[in-house]
């Protein structure tokens, strides 16, 4: 999005972009996705893909598949989803509320070989500065703008919001060694290795707003920490729950079925957010599916019984209301997985 912005504001030069990767030929990554027309495609497959959203609603489809797409395809730490979904949530409704525009764009990306995740937030609003110059704090330029924004309590109006944002963000980032890039009014706020620095861009970036964040999946995020004693509520995680607070985890509501490998790894990878996240024994309800393919229960069950032990995976995981033919197959698929680790034990002993 700030290709195009410098496409519609720059007469001086002219703009070729030209993507190599397939994955980003792929997606098109100068043209965005507006939620509301693609509703689908943002509740299955959410990331790589610039989106344009333009309500609350917009926001709270993407922050639920965004969170989903994570917890499917790599294993975070505890906290990290939770400190994610915080953030993200907070800085989309700051687009909304304190921008100017009732729109704004976000992206996102995962890196599983450097094991971190990154998303774009970016608005063609007002900027920190004009949002702020008019409040109690008055500024004295773009660069005071962006190092005060990242404090606690500092908003434009306490009738909208509470200054928690950006701060929170921040926050949460530095709990995890981030990286987190703000850009407005043409200068820029760079947070590495809990070091900031502020600084003047070379070329005008006079409209706008974009917020950057990378977050190491592999590092626990205290959020209670970062957020001063605050732990915000995971309402997913307590819609998963019975009313004895047992997790019951229904596999006939899986949209990935129980029928390829692809599944059973994205199911698995869930489950063991799920257990990172709560420290809560779970239960995989079996009811209404009558049979499973071999490579779904040795990607899903196989592989969690080799990862966790055969004792501590009947501590952590209950399966319930299985066939017959189910409990066949997946007898087979640990048979098979258990095998494999004892022969792997023997032949690195001797």
């Amino acid at each position: 999005m700030q290709i195009k912005y410098f496409m519609k504001t720059d007469n001086k030069h002219n703009f070729l972009v030209k993507l190599e990767n397939n994955n980003l030929i792929f997606n098109d990554l100068t043209t965005a996705l507006i939620v509301s027309e693609n509703k689908e495609l943002a509740t299955k497959d959410c990331l790589n893909k610039i989106w344009k959203f333009e309500k609350a609603d917009d926001m709270y489809l993407l922050i639920n598949s965004f969170v989903d797409e994570l917890s499917k395809i790599i294993v975070c730490q505890k906290g990290v989803l939770d400190g994610f979904e915080w953030s993200i949530n907070e800085v989309l409704d700051n687009v909304l509320q304190h921008s100017g525009k009732s729109f704004g764009y976000v992206f996102g990306q995962v890196n599983k070989r450097k094991k971190y995740f990154n998303f774009c937030v970016f608005d063609t609003g007002q900027g920190i500065y004009n949002s702020l110059l008019n409040s109690v704090h008055k500024p004295k330029n773009a660069a005071e703008a962006l190092q005060i924004s990242v404090k606690e309590g500092i908003t434009r109006d306490r009738k909208i919001g509470q200054g928690n944002g950006l701060w929170g963000l921040h926050q949460i980032v530095s709990e995890n060694t981030g990286k987190l890039k703000i850009i407005s009014n043409s200068v820029v706020y760079d947070l590495k290795n809990n070091k900031a620095e502020t600084y003047q861009l070379a070329e005008p970036f006079e409209s706008g707003c974009v917020v950057d964040f990378e977050l190491d999946y592999s590092k626990e995020i205290s959020i209670s920490k970062a957020l001063g004693g605050y732990e915000p509520v995971n309402l997913k995680m307590e819609s998963l729950e019975d009313d004895l607070g047992n997790i019951i985890i229904d596999l006939k509501t899986k949209e990935s079925g129980v029928g390829t490998r692809q599944s059973g790894a994205k199911i698995r990878n869930e489950l063991i957010n799920v257990y990172i996240q709560t420290g809560k024994a779970i239960t995989l309800n079996f009811d209404k599916i009558n049979i499973i393919s071999s490579s779904f229960a040795d990607e899903l069950i196989g592989k969690l019984v080799q990862e966790y032990g055969f004792f501590n995976f009947n501590n952590i995981f209950k399966l319930r209301n299985m066939t017959e033919n189910l409990q066949s197959i997946i007898q087979r698929s640990i048979a098979q997985r258990m095998m494999d680790s004892y022969r792997s034990f023997d032949d690195s002993f001797f």
